[in-house]
């Protein structure tokens, strides 16, 4: 007789406890739809209070592998402006039935919010690999290319500029991250040809005008100091005839340069610029204005 009451009370135990599963089970759904409507109305903070309820649900029940509404929860926590929650509950959708592509994305711009850079280059990488053919793979690669240039990871980025779409190759700030990338891996041919695309669209690009100034710096200098070295070895009439039209270049790379520095300077007084300027002044013989130069350096 007891064997058979303990059978029974065992019986019934089962019984409610499928009964309080389904019941706890209807209550986490219905309470994930109220927090998909709310979120659909506009209304950012009932969904979030919804979606928090439904979690913690799911997590007193030890089901947090089987919640859906991380991912959710997470972006409108974004929403909200609260990052610190949305990467809490991107961090736990990893290992959950939450995990896809929008939670690789989210975690991508929270890690950007926040700077945390290797993170963020993680959770793009991540995207990539997983979600090639992904919704957001333009704005992955974007992202992730300019991630590359500020880690100085220059193949990476050399390679991956290859995968931009045309929008992308003509922003004015994916232009000068690939400008920065070349100039690193000294492509100076891409370069010259990046700075015109540069000063096109703004011509007070000072990464472009720096880039010409140098240059045309680096040429007159080069073959001043090269021309003078021969001549002192050779002091002859047809020496000095070569050097006078050689000079000749060199002051008009020298000037090229003078423009581009006083535009620099004018733009921003640093002392480099006027340094720049004094030395050419002083190689264009003109000793009023490099002094006047060199008396601006540190003020």
């Amino acid at each position: 007789m007891r064997k058979k009451k303990n059978g029974l009370l065992f019986g019934v135990l089962v019984i409610l406890l499928v009964v309080t599963a389904c019941n706890t089970g209807t209550q986490l759904t219905a309470l994930n739809q109220k927090g998909d409507d709310a979120l659909m109305s506009g209304n950012t903070k009932s969904a979030m209070e919804a979606y928090e309820e439904s979690i913690s649900g799911y997590e007193k029940a030890g089901k947090n592998k089987e919640c859906p509404v991380y991912t959710k929860a997470a972006f409108a926590a974004m929403q909200l402006k609260d990052t610190a929650k949305a990467l809490q509950y991107l961090e736990k959708a990893k290992y959950t039935a939450s995990e896809n592509e929008k939670m690789w994305y989210g975690l991508a711009l929270c890690y950007k919010h926040i700077d945390n850079l290797s993170k963020e280059m993680d959770a793009l990488q991540t995207y990539k690999k997983k979600y090639p053919d992904g919704k957001n793979i333009a704005d992955i690669n974007k992202e992730l290319f300019l991630v590359y240039v500020e880690s100085e990871n220059n193949d990476k980025a050399m390679k991956l500029w290859t995968e931009l779409n045309t929008e992308q190759k003509a922003d004015p700030e994916i232009i000068s991250e690939y400008f920065t990338v070349n100039k690193r891996q000294n492509n100076a041919a891409v370069c010259d040809s990046l700075t015109s695309v540069l000063l096109k669209q703004n011509e007070n690009s000072m990464q472009a005008l720096e880039w010409k100034a140098e240059k045309y710096y680096d040429l007159a200098e080069n073959m001043y100091k090269k021309e003078m070295k021969a001549y002192e070895n050779h002091k002859t009439r047809k020496q000095y005839a070569h050097l006078l039209k050689q000079l000749e270049i060199v002051t008009a790379n020298y000037k090229k340069s003078l423009g581009y520095y006083k535009k620099l300077y004018k733009l921003s007084p640093e002392n480099k610029y006027a340094r720049r300027l004094a030395n050419i002044y002083f190689r264009l013989d003109d000793k009023k204005k490099a002094d006047y130069y060199r008396k601006k350096i540190n003020g």
